[in-house]
């Protein structure tokens, strides 16, 4: 196995492993540590399918299971194997999706972060791309942190946010009706378990509020910070390519989709760890 440090602010590139074989307790654990020290980790010309893809998620550690709307139609081949998802805009021959492409997916966010335990790892393996756009880019979260002007770290150091995520829209929700939304208070800014670096934990997408603050306060704090942690100093663009696997750290980094046709097919499978309560 290689690793060779992307020209980026996060990332590596991995050869020379097929991860269509399981890995065992010792291998997983050189992976993990991979994950963790460069945020973003590229495994290219893979091959493996939705069963080793779910296998090898395991080997990382305990899968996450998506709770989705009761309206929400699933694709029939993620219910054969549960923790596998499809984030596809092409639809079979009756016209049902596939697989899901919301637009916030176009806004820099964490994982599940309005959740009480946000994802640890999440995973994509890239079955088809479009012939232009539809990137990833991840930000790097700790030199966001690390960067901020003081003055909006002492706004938020200490204090949590609240994210909330609305499936059924991209805009900011109403935080007066909240009652059928998901939705958890979190850290500001997280230490991270491994490896006890501060990241920034607030995105664009679900974070909606500063703890103490009025929304209508939190928000020009909120703006300033996303503005800082989104510039291109800090971000990562993935081109994809079939067969690319990528596995990213919830917890150090954001992700954002690019645009792209919405008739040329891109389809990728989503698998994820699951994460622990989050500490300041």
């Amino acid at each position: 196995m290689k690793v060779t440090p992307l020209d980026a602010p996060l990332g590596a590139r991995i050869t020379g492993i097929d991860l269509r074989e399981t890995p065992d307790e010792a291998l997983a654990a050189e992976i993990r540590a991979i994950v963790h020290e460069y945020s973003v980790t590229i495994f290219p010309d893979q091959t493996f399918n939705a069963k080793q893809q779910l296998a090898f998620t395991k080997s990382l550690g305990p899968v996450r299971k998506r709770k989705l709307p009761d309206d929400y139609v699933s694709p029939a081949s993620s219910y054969e194997t549960p923790g596998i998802a499809y984030v596809s805009n092409i639809r079979d021959e009756n016209g049902e999706p596939t697989g899901v492409i919301p637009d916030g997916e176009m806004w820099f966010h964490h994982d599940t972060c309005y959740t009480d335990e946000p994802d640890k790892f999440t995973m994509l393996y890239s079955i088809a791309v479009p012939k232009v756009g539809g990137n990833t880019m991840w930000g790097n979260m700790y030199q966001a942190w690390d960067t901020l002007p003081e003055d909006l770290k002492k706004e938020i150091h200490g204090k949590n946010a609240l994210n909330v995520y609305d499936y059924a829209t991209i805009d900011k929700p109403d935080l007066e009706n909240l009652e059928n939304i998901e939705k958890a208070w979190q850290p500001c800014v997280v230490t991270h378990p491994q490896n006890g670096r501060e990241a920034l934990f607030v995105n664009r997408l679900m974070t909606c509020q500063i703890e103490g603050l009025s929304v209508e306060d939190s928000s020009p704090i909120l703006d300033s910070i996303f503005d800082h942690a989104e510039q291109r100093q800090f971000v990562y663009e993935h081109q994809w390519s079939v067969g690319d696997f990528v596995i990213w750290d919830n917890l150090a980094v954001t992700h954002a989709r690019t645009h792209f046709e919405i008739g040329d097919d891109r389809r990728l499978r989503r698998s994820k760890v699951s994460g622990d309560k989050l500490v300041a």
